[in-house]
């Protein structure tokens, strides 16, 4: 071989290695995309934390986690799901006396996570209303009521009620619109969503004891400000004491009582349409025993439908739910005969269904301010119930975690969350409580 061809063989070898080098450093640049539609469907199935960490990963992603149709798509997804349980409760397992936890529990793999915090001063009347859309309120008469989304951990905070303002400055209050002394009304506290426009509004309905006056309070979570609607419709009918409004299909629903707030035997249904904010006093379904103490009867939500019960005198409480307008479905019915061992015995107070399970066939029953939680299978021929925990709470209600209140207020305060752990829930709730 000549020189010649030596070098002409070094020359092409060299250039070949430039050429692959050269083509490496391209194929480096090469960055494979993915089109946004595809992102969004993946990004629309992650949980709640995950979407929390990746909306700092761009603004683009910021933008689409933040926006009303991802968060409304999000949330139908996690509706089509099996539910979460959410507690509120003083006394869990070994807890303090005056410790509260905020905790939620995933029914299909019993796991629950929790939260511990200590509120000060007036602890025991500190309430949680029902969940709608992954939102619950914090409220009682002293403190502002505070709208959390556990799942987020965000929070906003509300101007004070007028019965709250009469509660604290302890002097009337003046306004066309007279407020009862706190200390001598039943109170009840609801809150849900206009079925037209999507706006969360929460009610805070009252009356004077032991006189027949109803006064009511709204305020949309949009405008932020509390006002009076007409109770003309009330006239001479008390809600039931001691009980939470039921929220389904755009409405929530109330147990008449007497004027001292006890059981009646002339029992009634009130019920507000929240985006007329109009009043109906309307008789329970016919299934329900004509002279049926109210103390007798359940309302609850269950699968976004009104569910209604009675306890029946011979022990069994049958579980009705409505269909559409007037139509009713017999569901399922129990003998609390058959599940009193898990209730200490007790057979004379109704249980409340906070969910059935598509994937079981099994209920879940609770009794309100009882230490257990029971699934029940719905096999008439099966005896197989499942027990889940034992605590004192104050409230435990279906749950579904969203972006409620994250992506659709603007003025909100973050809590101190840890979203790289494994917790549904891990909040510093005396920060809300402040």
């Amino acid at each position: 071989m000549t020189s010649l061809e030596l070098l002409t063989t070094k020359q092409v070898t060299s250039s070949a290695r430039k050429e692959i080098k050269r083509s490496r450093r391209e194929s480096e640049k090469i960055q494979i995309l993915i089109p946004n539609d595809i992102v969004e469907e993946i990004m629309v199935r992650l949980p709640v934390r995950s979407l929390m960490r990746f909306q700092t990963a761009s603004k683009h992603w910021r933008s689409l986690i933040r926006s009303k149709f991802f968060g409304e798509r999000h949330m139908a997804l996690e509706k089509s799901k099996e539910c979460k349980l959410l507690f509120f409760c003083n006394d869990f397992e070994e807890g303090a006396v005056d410790t509260h936890f905020l905790k939620t529990m995933d029914l299909e793999t019993s796991v629950a996570e929790e939260t511990a915090f200590e509120v000060e001063g007036l602890e025991r009347c500190l309430k949680v209303s029902q969940s709608c859309d992954g939102l619950v309120c914090f409220y009682d008469f002293t403190r502002a009521v505070k709208v959390l989304n556990p799942a987020t951990g965000t929070y906003i905070v509300l101007p004070l009620s007028r019965i709250q303002r009469l509660w604290i400055e302890r002097e009337p209050v003046q306004d066309p619109n007279p407020v009862p002394e706190p200390l001598f009304s039943l109170s009840s506290f609801g809150f849900g969503k206009d079925s037209v426009n999507g706006r969360y509004k929460l009610v805070w309905l009252y009356n004077n004891c032991p006189s027949t006056t109803t006064t009511c309070e709204v305020l949309d979570l949009e405008e932020k400000k509390w006002r009076f609607v007409n109770t003309i419709t009330l006239d001479h009918h008390s809600i039931l004491g001691n009980q939470n409004p039921a929220f389904a299909n755009g409405s929530l629903y109330w147990l008449t009582g007497n004027n001292l707030g006890y059981p009646t035997m002339n029992t009634t249904l009130i019920v507000f349409d929240i985006h007329t904010e109009v009043f109906q006093v309307i008789p329970t379904p016919p299934f329900i025993t004509r002279d049926a103490s109210s103390g007798h009867i359940v309302l609850c939500n269950l699968h976004g439908r009104l569910c209604i019960s009675e306890l029946k005198g011979d022990c069994k409480q049958e579980f009705w739910w409505r269909v559409k307008n007037n139509t009713w479905e017999k569901i399922f019915s129990v003998d609390l005969r058959s599940t009193s061992t898990w209730f200490r015995g007790i057979t004379w107070e109704p249980l409340t269904p906070l969910d059935i399970r598509r994937d079981t066939n099994k209920v879940i029953l609770s009794r309100r301010y009882q230490d257990n939680l029971v699934a029940l299978d719905l096999d008439p021929h099966s005896t197989n119930c499942h027990f889940y925990c034992s605590c004192d709470y104050g409230l435990v209600v279906p749950y579904f975690p969203s972006l409620s209140l994250f992506n659709s207020i603007e003025n909100y305060n973050p809590l101190s969350v840890d979203l790289s752990n494994n917790f549904d829930v891990y909040i510093s709730v005396k920060q809300i409580l402040k």
